[in-house]
Order: C-alpha cells, then structure tokens, then sequence
C-alpha cells in the first residue's frame, strides 16, 4: 500500500470497527486518547496525500 488515500480508508476501518466493538469490550478509559491517535494519523496520511499530488 503505497497509495496514502488507501492508508486514510484503512485506518478509518480500523478505527470504526474498535468503535462498533467497545460495547462488547466494555468501558476504556484510553478511548479519547485512541481517537486522537488515530485523528493524528489520518491527518499525517492526508498531508502526505497532498505533498504527493503536488509533486
């Protein structure tokens, strides 16, 4: 996977199925420390995106 677009889709899975799974989980006391993990993430990809549709 080269493509940062295809790496922002993948996280986005990723981070709706942890989401849709805490209910069987249970409580997390880290979730909002996750979201924002992954919300970093997907803006360092996004930003790579764009460097690479600029080039």
């Amino acid at each position: 996977m080269n493509d940062p677009k295809e790496w922002v889709e993948d996280l986005w899975t990723i981070y709706t199925g942890f989401m849709v799974a805490q209910r069987e989980l249970g409580y997390n006391p880290h979730a909002s420390n996750l979201s924002c993990t992954f919300r970093e993430l997907v803006l360092f990809f996004q930003k790579l995106e764009e460097r690479k549709a600029a080039a």
